[in-house]
């Protein structure tokens, strides 16, 4: 990245490595698939296309991360295996939990018309996702155990249920009522006197959930000196078969530990992986995109900026300040996007890894959703993905120099690529001749070269480029959602009542009085103190001290 004065808030930022020899299962969750179910009139219990939705989407994802070794999903959940010895990323929790997370995201959009082809999408998936780390072969075969048997136990309920409502005519309440407290062998007995339904015959791939692996087959290819041989080639295959019996741990995913059946799971949730960020401090999320250079390539857009993704990652972040209200400031450049989350939020509970996935997943399916709105005829040849972390900054000061450094970074790198293919597109230079003619110049003599061969002042382009994208929330009062948390800290420090009582109240006064939040796009700069002494409910009340103590005095 480029280099500035500003460069110190990179100290903040951690590795958050996860620990070396053990399992790693990225536990994703489709967080709104009710709403989903509801608004696309998914079947009941079970939508085979929404299953071969999510089975193909991970099938993508487990080709994409050629170290994942098994997947296991069912409903809106999958969950993916990475082995003990992987080192992909060096083990960073963040950034292997966001890619996948992502990419299951994106790929579920992209591919959303293969399967309900007379469906449209309404609105994009929300992945929610968990990072578990298992030390031993026992507690990998336990937590997927435990996997299957939910799926069992939710699929049983689900069959049972509408089979009462669709089959007999129960209403939901009633249905509900009756199957309160009921065992799984009640339930079966339910379905099968009342509805005529013999659950053991019900399809395995909803009973059992999907199983995704990574096997190794012979294919034969042909040499250079036209001779043929025998090559291993990686290959990914569904199947639908049990966790608990020893037979698929023995004879199908081999395990070096010897390993039991095991009816206590209970243990299990220890091993999950839940930080908790430390409280009042400012929370930045900063995306990604991984591998855009490459992507961008592929889908020809225009040099040095082109206009489209611009528009399509500014869809994507105001998406994600529309979901998340307790984000109070976005800003956006080339690939990437930053989103500033109150200091004194309580947004998911401050769970490090849930507001990571909620946040990039939403961005990564807006991303695609929106695709063929911005690029017209462009066809999408691949799923994008994002990676995400989380870095605190504990006070005002940091953040608005984090920001400034994020800026910074966008005017070096702009004015760079504009010098450089200017150059090759109007100089007629090689991309290496431009390169050599770039190596070791200052912004001074970028300017220079713009301006004494193609006649371009720099300062006179668009400020969307030069500065990026900034978007923030605009009361009509003047105070933002920042400040009315702030406003609650102050009073609980006063009156010793609880912050998140009275930070609700101010909010439902808001609300009340019909005054509505609204988002603004600008192209500003915030290197400086200007854009925030304008702006000062987006900091909070710690500008404004004076009048807030005259306020409670």
């Amino acid at each position: 990245m480029a280099k500035s004065k500003f460069e110190y808030v990179k100290s903040f930022e951690t590795e958050d490595k996860l620990d070396p020899g053990h399992w790693i299962v990225i536990a994703l969750h489709c967080q709104n698939y009710d709403r989903l179910c509801k608004v696309h009139g998914f079947k009941r219990p079970n939508d085979l296309r929404f299953t071969q939705l999510m089975e193909a989407s991970a099938k993508s994802v487990m080709e994409d991360f050629k170290e994942l070794v098994m997947g296991y999903g069912f409903l809106g959940e999958f969950n993916f295996v990475f082995p003990k010895s992987s080192s992909l990323y060096k083990r960073r929790g963040p950034k292997l939990l966001t890619n996948l997370c992502s990419l299951m995201a994106s790929s579920s959009v992209h591919i959303w018309p293969c399967y309900f082809r007379s469906v449209s999408l309404c609105c994009p998936p929300v992945i929610e996702g968990a990072i578990h780390l298992f030390p031993d072969d026992q507690s990998l075969r336990d937590y997927m155990t435990q996997r299957q048997l939910t799926c069992h136990h939710h699929n049983l309920f689900n069959t049972v249920f509408w089979a009462l409502v669709l089959k007999v005519g129960l209403s939901p309440e009633d249905a509900t009522i009756l199957l309160n407290g009921k065992r799984e062998g009640e339930q079966n007995e339910i379905l099968f006197s009342k509805c005529n339904i013999n659950y053991n015959t019900e399809d395995d791939v909803f009973k059992k959930g999907s199983i995704i692996l990574r096997t190794t087959i012979q294919m034969a290819v042909t040499t250079p000196n036209g001779l043929t041989a025998q090559r291993n080639q990686s290959r990914v295959i569904t199947m639908y078969t049990d966790f608990i019996k020893d037979n698929f741990w023995k004879e199908i995913f081999i395990l070096e530990q010897h390993t039991k059946v095991n009816a206590k799971t209970n243990y299990l949730k220890d091993f999950e992986r839940k930080p908790k960020l430390l409280p009042h401090s400012w929370v930045v999320v900063r995306i990604d995109g991984k591998g855009f250079h490459k992507f961008s390539e592929r889908h020809n857009f225009s040099k040095p900026n082109d206009n489209r993704s611009i528009e399509l990652m500014n869809k994507a972040a105001l998406e994600v300040m529309q979901k998340f209200p307790d984000i109070v400031l976005s800003y956006g450049q080339s690939d990437e996007y930053s989103f500033v989350i109150d200091r004194y939020s309580k947004m998911m509970d401050r769970r490090g890894n849930k507001i990571m996935s909620n946040i990039v997943s939403l961005f990564a399916a807006t991303y695609v959703y929106n695709w063929h709105n911005v690029f017209g005829n462009t066809t999408l040849e691949y799923s994008p993905a994002f990676d995400a972390r989380v870095v605190l900054y504990p006070n005002n000061s940091c953040l608005c120099d984090y920001l400034s450094w994020r800026q910074a970074d966008c005017h070096i790198n702009n004015m760079y690529n504009t010098c450089f293919w200017m150059l090759v597109q109007v100089g007629n230079k090689s991309r290496k001749e431009a390169e050599e003619r770039l190596r070791g110049t200052f912004a001074k003599d970028k300017r220079a070269i713009l301006l004494s061969d193609f006649g371009l002042d720099y300062d006179v382009e668009d400020a969307m480029y030069r500065k990026g994208t900034v978007m923030f929330r605009q009361n009509p009062r003047g105070i933002g959602a920042a400040s009315s948390q702030l406003a609650a800290s102050k009073l609980e420090h006063l009156s010793g009542n609880s912050q998140g009582n009275i930070s609700s109240k101010a909010t439902s006064i808001e609300k009340e009085e019909g005054h509505c939040i609204t988002v603004v796009t600008e192209h500003t700069d915030m290197i400086g103190d200007q854009f925030w002494t304008q702006r000062p409910w987006i900091l909070g009340l710690e500008q404004c001290a004076k009048p807030l103590d005259n306020f409670y005095d």
